[in-house]
C-alpha cells in the first residue's frame, strides 16, 4: 500500500479510478472526471499545492494505491474559505465503491491527519453528510468531535461538522 500524490505513470490506474465512480450519485472531488490530458491535470494539481486558483484554496491530492489500483483518494486543503468552513472542511476523501468497508477511509484520514500535524495545522475540520454514517464513524474514530449539523442552502443537504484537535 502506498499513499501518495499521482505521477505521470499513474494515468491508467487513475482512469480506472474515475470509471469506478460512474454509478455513484455523489462523487468526491478527487474522483471527478478531468477535462484535458492527464499531464494537464497533474500540472493543475501541482499549481494548486501553493496557490489559490479557480476559487479553490491551496491543496494536495493523495491517493491510496494497493495492488496496482487506486482504492481511495484525499483532498487535503491547507486553508478554509467560507464554503469549506461550513460544508467541505480541510479534508475531503472517498473510497471507490468496490473497496468500502475495509478500513481504507479510516487509514487515509489517519495518514492525512499526520500530514496536517507535520504542517502544524490544528484543529482540522472534517465534514460528512448527515446520512453518511460510515464517514461519520471514520471521522469519529480519528478523534473528530461533532460541533454542529448545518444545512447547505442551495442543496438542502445536512452536513455534520467535526473538529479534530491534533495538539491534544
Amino acid at each position: 500500500m502506498t499513499f501518495r500524490e499521482l505521477k505521470q505513470s499513474d494515468e491508467n490506474i487513475f482512469n480506472d479510478w474515475i470509471k469506478s465512480w460512474t454509478t455513484e450519485s455523489t462523487i468526491v472531488s478527487v474522483a471527478k472526471p478531468i477535462t484535458g490530458s492527464f499531464a494537464e491535470y497533474l500540472a493543475n494539481l501541482e499549481q494548486m499545492k501553493n496557490n489559490s486558483i479557480n476559487n479553490f484554496v491551496p491543496a494536495n491530492n493523495y491517493f491510496f494505491i494497493e495492488d496496482g489500483l487506486i482504492k481511495g483518494g484525499v483532498s487535503a486543503r491547507w486553508q478554509l474559505n467560507d464554503h469549506l468552513l461550513n460544508f467541505g472542511g480541510h479534508i475531503g476523501y472517498g473510497v471507490a465503491p468496490a473497496w468500502r468497508q475495509q478500513g481504507i477511509a479510516k487509514k487515509m484520514l489517519e495518514l492525512t491527519l499526520n500530514i496536517y500535524q507535520q504542517r502544524k495545522i490544528s484543529p482540522v475540520l472534517v465534514t460528512a453528510e448527515e446520512w453518511n454514517i460510515a464517514s461519520r464513524k471514520t471521522i469519529e474514530s480519528n478523534g473528530g468531535v461533532l460541533e454542529n449539523i448545518i444545512k447547505e442552502p442551495s442543496t438542502g443537504k445536512l452536513f455534520c461538522r467535526y473538529w479534530i484537535d491534533l495538539n491534544s
